[in-house]
């Protein structure tokens, strides 16, 4: 699913404007992204946490030319699903 379906899904199941639904969908994008720049976690209940974590320096190889190639350090984010949500998954019932 894209960004243009996840507004019309949403505009549809809520019964808003497409305006409404992407204001909405970008507003909620626009938080995530600031609050994960802070350092902070992010918990949905019933959905699961986005987590910035920290990945060392690590060496990697060019897989065309077989050169060592150095990978810095960096941050990345992890998402841990729910209990909920794994269980939601895996019954076939997403409600």
């Amino acid at each position: 699913m894209k960004k243009n379906d996840l507004v019309k899904e949403l505009a549809v199941s809520e019964k808003l404007t497409l305006t409404t639904a992407t204001k909405a969908v970008d507003g909620v994008i626009r938080v995530i992204k600031e609050t994960l720049a802070k350092g902070e976690d992010i918990t949905l209940r019933g959905f699961g946490t986005l987590s910035v974590v920290d990945c060392a320096e690590k060496t990697a190889r060019n897989i065309s030319t077989g050169q060592p190639v150095i990978i810095p350090a960096h941050k990345s984010v992890k998402f841990k699903p729910s209990k909920e949500l794994k269980e939601s998954l895996n019954n076939g019932s997403l409600v």
